[in-house]
């Protein structure tokens, strides 16, 4: 079928856009929405809504995600299934996750209202807690649908409440993780035809490149860790030089040691986002800094090299100094490469609807990262003005928020008809 025949309703969709902007936490900056927070709960029950007012069949899963589904022809075909997720980091924009979620709903009302059944049943997703969050975790639903979920996580409290006991506050069943394989890495059986997420860049690539949207070649792995230098806290005046234990200065060479090791590699970049310093006074030796680390790239072998080379300087740096190290590995996330047919689907139908269209890897982790476990996956990308994100000025046009959405329905009716 032509995807002519498929044309989303723009107004609507930016009227459900502004709608969830609404629910945001109180004396917070931007629109934030984390996971567990109140804002974030009544703004997915507003979503539910929505879904079950596009007739889509709508259940919470055990991992706390929100589905519903527009079923098919052919029952006994894999689902195919296109989401992102609507909680946001402090002080996050209107965008990030929420223009792949609401996305996917204007694609199944559009399928509809247009009279078209797809072969394959469709689900829309809402994943749980994308975002980093208090617990220390992140993609937090769609870990639980691939097995990629440590028990002992659950036991993890913030804010008087265990992380099961917020799952539960989202919906999720974490008593039932265990049956449904939530702890169990080991390979899953494919099970769905194609996943799509739309999101936006998160960079400036598009926008700078005068491009409208992008086929997004691949979504880069993260190795990230936890560094810990314990030291000794001396009085800054009276301690001479060579006989400080200077945690801080320790870590200060494995920070500049993780940004040149990204510098040094094409297609690399790193970043330390958080650190803390005690006893954190002005005239005394620093005694104890703990820092997280990461590296990314699309390779896991230049992955594991770079980060080798930041472990390698953590120990030279320590151990000069007087400092001890211990590292702590929060998580690895593995790169993913789209399948072949379907990333040529999708720059075939992207460039068919505008030709400025370009291929770009994500730099940025994704819940689609966990979900190439059990299916084909592949992402596009529309501008980020100025390539802001995860504050409060993301901004992306409407007219291009509107496009994207039109290049996934495009996308999604294309794929009902390949055959694998």
């Amino acid at each position: 079928m032509s995807n002519s025949t498929l044309k989303i309703n723009s107004d609507r969709l930016l009227n459900d856009i502004n709608t969830l902007a609404t629910f945001t936490e109180p004396d917070t900056p931007g629109w934030t929405r984390r996971f567990p927070s109140d804002a974030y709960i009544r703004g997915r029950q507003w979503l539910r809504k929505r879904f079950e007012q596009a007739d889509l069949v709508t259940h919470i899963d055990v991992g706390g995600n929100l589905i519903g589904t527009l079923a098919g022809r052919q029952p006994a075909a894999l689902p195919m299934q296109s989401g992102s997720h609507t909680d946001t980091v402090m002080g996050g924009g209107r965008y990030d996750g929420v223009l792949g979620t609401l996305g996917a709903l204007e694609v199944a009302r559009t399928l509809q209202e247009t009279g078209i059944t797809l072969q394959h049943t469709f689900n829309v997703v809402d994943y749980l807690g994308e975002e980093p969050n208090n617990f220390g975790m992140s993609c937090t639903g769609s870990r639980v649908i691939v097995g990629d979920f440590e028990r002992d996580w659950l036991t993890r409290e913030t804010v008087g409440r265990t992380f099961a006991n917020a799952f539960r506050e989202m919906g999720g069943d974490p008593d039932q993780f265990e049956s449904l394989g939530a702890f169990d890495p080991s390979p899953r059986t494919r099970k769905l035809h194609a996943h799509f997420e739309l999101h936006i860049e998160q960079g400036p690539v598009l926008e700078a490149s005068g491009m409208h949207l992008g086929a997004v070649s691949g979504i880069i792995g993260i190795k990230r860790g936890v560094f810990e230098f314990e030291g000794r806290p001396d009085h800054t005046g009276s301690t001479p030089m060579t006989m400080r234990a200077d945690a801080l200065a320790a870590a200060a060479e494995v920070i500049l040691e993780t940004e040149r090791a990204a510098n040094e590699t094409p297609g690399s970049v790193s970043a330390v986002g958080r650190i803390l310093n005690e006893p954190n006074q002005i005239n005394v030796v620093p005694a104890h800094v703990t820092f997280v680390s990461e590296v990314r790239n699309l390779d896991k072998a230049v992955i594991l090299q770079l980060w080798a080379r930041v472990v390698r300087m953590a120990e030279r740096a320590s151990a000069a100094r007087g400092v001890q190290m211990r590292l702590h590995t929060v998580g690895e996330t593995e790169p993913v490469i789209p399948q072949p047919w379907l990333y040529a689907l999708v720059q075939r139908e992207l460039h068919a609807l505008d030709a400025r269209t370009m291929t770009l890897p994500s730099g940025a982790g994704h819940d689609s990262n966990h979900m190439s476990k059990v299916s084909p996956v592949v992402m596009l990308f529309v501008p980020s003005a100025g390539g802001r994100s995860h504050c409060p000025e993301e901004y992306t046009a409407p007219e291009l928020l509107a496009l994207g959405v039109q290049a996934l329905a495009n996308c999604v009716l294309a794929a009902d008809g390949v055959e694998i």
